[in-house]
């Protein structure tokens, strides 16, 4: 009894001390809290990364790869590999329809893409999951147009994204750069992801956090916006519901307001896309394993592969 009760206290103590050193630092700026006054956040920021370099970058890319995280995992010599196309991958953490504006209004201000590989996830479209903060300090701010830069949510003390190992980790590399002034870059050649470890055991459900999924009209505007700009210019775009493992699925289609939200979901994505491929199905249960699910969300390179190459065989 001594043993589970010390061991509960050092456990208890432990996080409380890391999570309140997360918070004290609050690595991504969502908080506004900067408790030691911290010069430079969000060292590690993809949308500030991903945008330099493409800003820098001689390379004529004709493919782009967008969407939230779950997409870092499609590689760009993949795509390459199917259409011909030399590609980059501009997937950023934490994405909405905002930022996929504003990120194809970024290539096209430098390149004359031919294909976009889209990936839309079902938190997308709701209007209880607020745009990413980061965006409207970043250099893709210029870049929205006509899109409202005051549709974020600031975030509570309790984020979600803050109760992470990668919350914890970012916290420490944004102290070493304010420090020493250097760390480890998160992307490759052309925006790849560095290499990820497989995982092991049942897949993890992750960032199940639809309860209150509504519907936000404006950010299917945006996408019906995207649609209709890639086909005036001649771009052939491809959109991929963002994979979810079955368990993932299987929880959302046990609750009716989640369920309902769901195929609402789908229902207007696949109405405002010509080219709509969905990965949300009964399917994933052949793919129930840690080879081809990092977390519940998130889709491994093996998954991701698969992929492309079903998307590509069907055409």
């Amino acid at each position: 009894m001594k043993f589970n009760r010390y061991f509960f206290i050092y456990f208890s103590v432990t996080f409380l001390v890391l999570y309140g050193l997360i918070i004290a630092v609050d690595p991504y700026d969502k908080l506004g809290i900067n408790v030691f006054g911290l010069k430079t956040k969000a060292v590690a920021d993809s949308r500030e990364n991903k945008f330099r370099m493409l800003e820098t970058s001689t390379v004529p890319y004709e493919a782009f790869i967008i969407g939230s995280s779950t997409a870092h995992q499609y590689l760009t010599f993949d795509l390459e590999n199917l259409t011909g196309l030399k590609t980059f991958n501009y997937a950023v953490q934490h994405t909405t329809p905002e930022d996929y504006v504003a990120i194809i209004n970024h290539i096209r201000s430098k390149f004359s893409p031919k294909l976009i590989v889209l990936q839309v996830a079902f938190v997308d479209l709701d209007k209880n999951y607020p745009t990413d903060k980061i965006l409207y300090s970043s250099p893709l701010k210029d870049f929205l147009g006509q899109t409202s830069k005051n549709t974020y949510i600031k975030a509570d003390i309790f984020s979600n994204n803050y109760i992470t190992l990668d919350a914890l980790r970012d916290t420490f590399r944004v102290i070493f750069i304010n420090l020493f002034g250097e760390i480890r870059h998160q992307y490759l050649e052309h925006g790849n992801y560095i290499p990820q470890k497989d995982g092991v055991g049942p897949i993890q459900v992750v960032q199940f956090s639809h309860h209150k999924w509504a519907l936000d009209e404006s950010r299917v505007q945006l996408l019906k916006k995207i649609q209709s700009d890639c086909k005036q210019a001649g771009i052939k775009l491809v959109v991929i519901s963002a994979p979810l493992s079955i368990d993932h699925l299987n929880r959302i289609l046990g609750d009716n307001h989640m369920k309902d939200a769901f195929i609402t979901y789908k229902k207007t994505v696949s109405e405002i896309f010509e080219n709509f491929h969905d990965f949300t199905t009964e399917k994933m249960k052949d793919f129930n394993s840690t080879e081809y699910f990092g977390n519940s969300t998130h889709p491994t390179r093996k998954f991701a592969k698969i992929i492309l190459e079903e998307i590509w065989r069907k055409k």
